[in-house]
């Protein structure tokens, strides 16, 4: 892998990316990242470990990761949860403090959700650090991601932003990109990647 690199390649080794969530998207996450060498998986779920024959094709494709699982957090519990990280993927677009905590800790972002008729991926790449990040936001939820092919795709398109950022091969110039793909016999909405402004530094 050129633009990786054996720098890139290392960092992905000594990687923690926390994979947030319990739907099939954060299943196929899991797989692809252990499957492409990351060193340590954080799995913050409400329903507990993964699946045995998830969690059994996770350690067929790479014996040496080591996976984690952590109980879902409310309120500032999101800044401990992911602590440490070097990344976090998260499926649904939910409103609560983990990216806020994220912004403190200055760690990047993927979002994902997979429905019948779109994809959407949102990478916020750059943001903090910021001691003043509210952690206290009301929790709100979202349309939920829909198990199916839509999903499975969202999870590899994420899976590929989560590495190339952890590697340092990124490419494109925005702080965060939104990725939006409609499911063919869809809904004809366009195509679309565009930078989103996004620039917290502080929230001072």
């Amino acid at each position: 892998m050129p633009q990786i690199g054996l720098e890139g390649q290392q960092r992905i080794a000594s990687a923690v990316v926390a994979v947030v969530g319990d739907d099939l998207g954060c299943e196929v996450v899991a797989r692809v990242l252990a499957a492409a060498g990351v060193g340590r998986l954080r799995l913050v779920r409400r329903t507990g470990p993964l699946p045995a024959d998830v969690a059994a094709a996770i350690a067929a494709s790479n014996p040496d990761v080591r996976v984690e699982t952590c109980a879902w957090p409310v309120g500032d519990a999101w800044l401990a949860a992911v602590l440490g990280a070097t990344i976090v993927v998260r499926s649904g677009f939910d409103d609560d403090s983990m990216l806020r905590g994220a912004v403190r800790l200055a760690l990047p972002v993927v979002v994902m959700r997979g429905r019948e008729d779109r994809i959407d991926v949102v990478s916020f790449r750059r943001h903090g650090p910021c001691a003043h990040a509210p952690l206290d936001v009301p929790e709100k939820t979202g349309a939920a991601p829909e198990d199916g092919p839509g999903t499975v795709v969202a999870a590899h398109i994420a899976a590929a932003e989560a590495l190339a950022l952890v590697a340092g091969a990124a490419t494109g110039e925005g702080r965060a990109r939104h990725v939006s793909i409609p499911i063919p016999g869809a809904a004809a909405w366009p195509e679309r990647s565009t930078d989103i402004p996004w620039s917290p530094e502080c929230f001072a």
